[in-house]
């Protein structure tokens, strides 16, 4: 779940990114989803809590266990 989650994240704000570059003629869509996507970056460090861990969970994307992330 963690690194679909990373990857998910990584590649929207690529896309936001390259869509910021075209100039400033972005629209303002974008800009706000970029904002939340960074809003909810940072509730989602202090609650443990994402949209997407949810949708992810009901896709059956499996958290990953204790075991795992001591060996990594």
């Amino acid at each position: 779940m963690d690194r679909a989650l990373r990857l998910t994240a990584g590649i929207a704000m690529l896309i936001l990114f390259i869509f910021g570059i075209w100039g400033s003629n972005v629209h303002w869509f974008w800009k706000a989803f970029l904002l939340f996507m960074s809003l909810n970056h940072i509730q989602s460090a202090f609650t443990n809590w994402c949209p997407v861990m949810s949708l992810y969970r009901k896709l059956g994307i499996k958290d990953c266990c204790k075991e795992d992330e001591i060996k990594s």
